[in-house]
């Protein structure tokens, strides 16, 4: 009890003071008008910025939430995109609620573009559904092919890797070729394998083929920046622009054929006999 004496006698002008002027606030404020449309306007200027800072705060926390809807809409997209473009059209008589792809959406890990050989590490694996020789895809153009797999991870090998093939085709034209990565520059592969018989123009769009179990056919790869034939060659060396600079990766697509295992199983056949 005595320290509570001792406590108030050193602190108690202060308290006093700080009470005093407390009781003072509050009589200016709501017994002088002028003061008090003053002092509500100050306290909604304050209390609207709070509520703004408030807010900014809960968006950044739900950033991550938000980003995984929309891949996962951007994803269903795809898919429905996939079904209209290639199996409507290519393969008709199958049903219309038949998908043979569907995509998985993943976030970059890592992502190395300034090798001879590039690589992809994707935030998601096994657990998610990922098997190697899926393709990864993104808006607008092919990233690679999966290679290993773990639980919560998955390998790639970009297309910026010297050892890859894509088998693509230039549209609207009926030639057929291989992308491939020989330079150093992450925006520009080489289509071979054009014959120079087919006509080619700056400007043409290239797309995957279908020529594959990895990629369905007319995912958008570039367009043809400049050719030329070989020397002793009957064929084009096509340089192709990217639509997309994969150094500015976040996040990918990734493409599962359900019926690719079957396929793989009866050219096997093929090929034993």
């Amino acid at each position: 009890m005595n320290d509570v004496f001792q406590l108030f006698i050193k602190y108690g002008f202060h308290l006093i003071f700080i009470i005093l002027e407390i009781t003072c606030f509050y009589f200016v404020i709501n017994y002088n008008r002028s003061q008090h449309e003053i002092f509500w306007n100050s306290s909604n200027v304050y209390v609207a910025k709070i509520a703004a800072s408030t807010q900014k705060i809960n968006q950044y926390l739900n950033i991550r939430s938000v980003n995984d809807s929309l891949l996962r809409e951007n994803a269903n997209l795809i898919e429905n995109l996939i079904r209209i473009d290639y199996i409507n059209k290519e393969i008709p008589q199958l049903d219309s609620s038949f998908s043979q792809y569907s995509v998985i959406p993943a976030s970059i890990c890592n992502n190395t573009f300034h090798l001879t050989n590039n690589h992809i590490t994707l935030c998601k694996g096994r657990r998610e559904g990922i098997l190697p020789n899926m393709g990864v895809i993104c808006e607008n153009g092919v990233i690679g092919i999966v290679r290993n797999v773990s639980d919560n991870y998955a390998h790639v090998v970009s297309i910026l890797n010297s050892q890859i093939r894509i088998s693509c085709a230039v549209k609207s034209r009926n030639t057929h070729g291989n992308l491939v990565w020989k330079s150093m520059d992450p925006q520009r592969m080489v289509l071979e394998s054009v014959p120079k018989h087919q006509f080619i123009s700056k400007g043409d769009t290239v797309m995957t083929s279908g020529y594959s179990t990895i990629f369905p056919k007319g995912i958008l790869i570039g367009k043809v920046e400049s050719f030329e034939v070989v020397p002793g060659s009957n064929s084009y060396d096509i340089v192709v622009k990217l639509f997309k600079n994969i150094s500015s990766l976040q996040y990918v697509y990734v493409i599962k054929n359900v019926l690719a295992e079957e396929q793989l199983n009866l050219e096997k056949e093929v090929e034993d006999e």
